[in-house]
């Protein structure tokens, strides 16, 4: 009997990992539909907080916290108000650091790193660029370091250089070979599941479009 019981609770503890499991992967799922429609700020806050309320009821999970960050981001390119925008990117390289912590030597992690220091650059460039231009630049290397194949840090490069100015060594000449290396990957590119990051193709396309 007490064998029959060890096995009973055993299948019930499985069981129940397992709907849990389901449960998270259903959720992350349909918040990704909605960051994927995602237009305005007030759209991007909100995914914020329900990846945010994931997090926290997935300690152990990296992605809520590093969908929460990218949300964060996103707001805060889109914010007009400098004090708003630095507020949202401070959010977002705090859950950043969280997800860095949870799973070490992600080149999507490092990735974000860079684009979150890009955008606290464009805030304030002229007072800015000597802490996030190389702080910017060494997370897209490493990014790339990690995973070679990873998309997302050639086009940020390139997206950088694209609104630098010639005489600062950016312009749409300079951009145009990594937008181009970036595309190459996103073609070939593949995500290990359906939940990690898979962002940034037609961005890529839409600006290539544009440069003769």
């Amino acid at each position: 009997m007490k064998l029959l019981l060890s096995v009973l609770l055993c299948i019930s503890i499985v069981t129940l990992g397992k709907s849990d499991e389901s449960k998270y992967h259903s959720t992350m799922q349909k918040n990704l539909e909605k960051l994927g429609a995602a237009k305005t700020i007030s759209d991007y806050l909100e995914l914020a907080n329900s990846f945010e309320r994931i997090a926290q009821a997935e300690k152990d999970k990296w992605l809520p916290y590093y969908y929460t960050s990218f949300s964060y981001v996103i707001a805060g390119m889109k914010d007009s108000v400098k004090e708003k925008k630095d507020s949202y990117l401070e959010k977002a390289d705090k859950f950043i650091s969280i997800a860095d912590s949870l799973h070490p030597d992600e080149s999507e992690i490092y990735t974000l790193k860079g684009m979150i220091a890009q955008g606290m650059l464009a805030v304030d460039p002229m007072n800015r660029y000597m802490k996030y231009g190389p702080l910017s630049g060494s997370n897209f290397t490493k990014a790339s370091q990690i995973d070679s194949l990873n998309p997302r840090p050639d086009y940020l490069v390139g997206v950088s250089l694209l609104y630098t100015p010639e005489q600062f060594g950016g312009g749409a000449k300079t951009a145009k070979p990594y937008l181009e290396k970036s595309m190459e990957k996103f073609e070939k590119f593949v995500p290990k599941d359906d939940l990690m990051p898979n962002w940034g193709k037609e961005a890529v396309k839409q600006i290539l479009s544009g440069i003769n």
